[in-house]
């Protein structure tokens, strides 16, 4: 049991999950009635994401052990081999982009411009500077146009562009609020990942602010029909500002335990809510 754990935690199966439900939602977005495509879209997806987390748990094994956070991960926890894990994220890689090929070029292509992204771009640029947040959220964006390209979209239409750009966007607040919980984490591993004037009030100052922005947008383009159907815009827009009230309320909790455990609740509704744009996307694409 406890190898299966360690396994599921080399692969980063929820991640990986999350990554493929955005490439399917992308999907979704063009074609509602989807054939075998789809099933090659979620397996391609799947095994890449798994291949690439893999690649980014190996690369950063010495990083990795530095961290009270990530020091009992399978590689510098002792529990899986650092070559095999190497071979196997080779494996899945060109397992995962084998399969995206079957539904178009573009599709593996952008699926391995995710793992140059992530494993090369983002993964160099965290040692050097705090603009690395940057790729790393655009391996966010990609997925959904991975999905959009291999039901055979080719130019991107308004509802991709806003579903990519929403979760570029949404990347960053996400990575910003894992630094604030494990700062001194990555200060011991070397990892620039906020400016060094930034304190934690500022921090989350710039989150609420981003988070807003980002949500009103996303709420003010659902009122244009050719987007959104009324249904989903009459859901979408009260969902908003019941999140943000939300959000406010737990990340600026009062008290240092309050604080630490108010960073941790926003996070985990950062994620639901992304979720729940995600469905309000693909039912919209079976209404419209």
């Amino acid at each position: 049991m406890e190898k299966t754990f360690a396994w599921a935690g080399l692969l980063k199966i929820r991640l990986s999950l999350a990554v493929t439900f955005s490439a399917v939602t992308g999907f979704l977005l063009y074609d509602n009635h989807p054939g075998a495509e789809i099933l090659f879209t979620i397996s391609g997806v799947f095994l890449l994401s798994c291949g690439a987390a893999t690649l980014n748990q190996y690369t950063e094994r010495y990083a990795d052990a530095l961290m009270d956070r990530t020091m009992h991960r399978p590689i510098p926890g002792y529990q899986i081999n650092p070559q095999i894990a190497l071979l196997i994220a080779f494996f899945l890689i060109v397992t995962g982009s084998g399969i995206l090929i079957i539904t178009g070029f573009i599709p593996a292509l952008l699926g391995l411009l995710t793992v140059f992204l992530y494993n090369i771009v983002y993964t160099s640029l965290k040692k050097v500077s705090w603009y690395a947040v940057i790729p790393g959220a655009l391996v966010g964006a990609i997925p959904p146009l991975i999905g959009f390209t291999a039901a055979g979209g080719k130019a991107p239409d308004a509802g991709i562009l806003l579903f990519s750009s929403f979760m570029f966007l949404w990347q960053l607040p996400h990575f910003w609020l894992i630094i604030m919980r494990y700062r001194n984490d990555y200060i011991k591993a070397g990892f620039k990942m906020l400016p060094e004037k930034i304190d934690d009030r500022l921090t989350k100052n710039l989150v609420f602010a981003w988070v807003t922005v980002t949500s009103l947008l996303l709420a003010i383009f659902s009122l244009r029909e050719l987007i959104f159907d009324r249904i989903i815009s009459l859901i979408l827009i009260p969902m908003n500002i019941c999140f943000i009230l939300l959000f406010y309320r737990v990340l600026f909790l009062p008290g240092k335990t309050k604080e630490s455990r108010g960073v941790k609740i926003a996070f985990i509704l950062i994620n639901a809510f992304s979720l729940a744009v995600m469905l309000l996307f693909i039912a919209n694409s079976f209404l419209t």
